[in-house]
């Protein structure tokens, strides 16, 4: 059954999706700050406000997901700013979120870009992670 793109329980069971990722493991060794990405809201989309979805992520695990406001993702370490179409894109694997942010599709709002690049393995692992997990889309409900 879907889940709702970016609710709790789809922020559940993609923390899961990447806990069980041998890959993810490995590509993110090292890696020990939390990431916020901010989801900005497109009411034409059925996405009426913002939401943040805040990443606890540590040497290759991802210890908490959950889902806040904007304002919690902008309290992360690194912090990472979409319209909702564009997480759309990453989740579905048409746009890399590294190559959008250096496109400026995605924007880098804090943190290092550089750091980001070396962990660019461990960031496609994560959005194969999304897409092991069944979602709803808001646009397509």
């Amino acid at each position: 059954m879907a889940i709702q793109a970016f609710s709790d329980q789809w922020a559940q069971q993609f923390k899961d999706e990447i806990n069980k990722s041998s890959v993810y493991k490995s590509a993110a060794k090292g890696w020990k700050w939390k990431v916020g990405l901010v989801i900005e809201a497109e009411p034409d989309k059925n996405f009426p406000e913002a939401k943040g979805v805040v990443m606890d992520l540590f040497d290759g695990a991802a210890r908490d997901i959950h889902i806040g406001s904007a304002d919690d993702a902008r309290a992360c370490d690194f912090v990472i700013v979409g319209s909702y179409t564009r997480w759309k894109q990453v989740a579905m694997k048409e746009l890399d979120a590294t190559k959008g942010m250096l496109q400026g599709k995605l924007g880098l709002k804090k943190g290092d870009l550089p750091t980001i690049v070396r962990y660019t393995k461990a960031s496609q692992e994560m959005t194969e992670c999304t897409t092991r997990v069944p979602v709803q889309w808001p646009d397509e409900s």
